[in-house]
């Protein structure tokens, strides 16, 4: 299992993004989807709905704590791909510094998601859950997408 990172005010800063995979056989045990073909080595199934959780600004430079609730309730009701984006470094420290690091972020995260159309994934059966700052991240990952993706969620 890899588990969100833990940052503080000091060293918190600085954009470092993971991709876990959580999926109906694997709920509770994120699987780290390590850059370029990562994708393709894990149990990410192209052929369901894939959610994607990204979480706000992290004051204390901890994992959110909602975000195992969160997965577990979307797999409890649907067999879908869950990814939880973390980012926690990046999110912590200043919230100015967190808001500095959005349009990477979101630059990321499309990247990502232009790999998964590549494997094959429908941009319709993509969906981005946003909280908080996430929830502006998630709105410009749908703008660099073209409005192409099947729903954004923002709270």
């Amino acid at each position: 299992c890899t588990d969100f990172q833990t940052a503080n005010l000091l060293r918190g800063r600085k954009l470092k993004v993971q991709f876990l995979l959580f999926t109906s056989s694997n709920p509770s045990c994120g699987e780290l989807i390590l850059a370029d073909d990562g994708i393709k080595n894990c149990s990410f199934n192209s052929s369901l709905e894939t959610k994607i959780i990204i979480h706000g600004f992290r004051a204390l430079g901890t994992k959110p704590s909602w975000v195992e609730g969160l997965v577990q309730a979307i797999l409890h009701t649907s067999q879908v791909n869950v990814i939880a984006v973390d980012w926690v470094y990046g999110s912590t420290a200043a919230y100015p510094s967190a808001v500095e690091n959005v349009t990477q972020l979101a630059l990321s995260i499309s990247q990502f998601i232009s790999k998964l159309l590549a494997l094959g994934v429908s941009g319709t059966s993509i969906h981005i859950i946003g909280v908080s700052l996430g929830a502006h991240v998630g709105g410009l990952v749908g703008h660099f997408h073209g409005g192409q993706l099947g729903r954004i969620t923002g709270t």
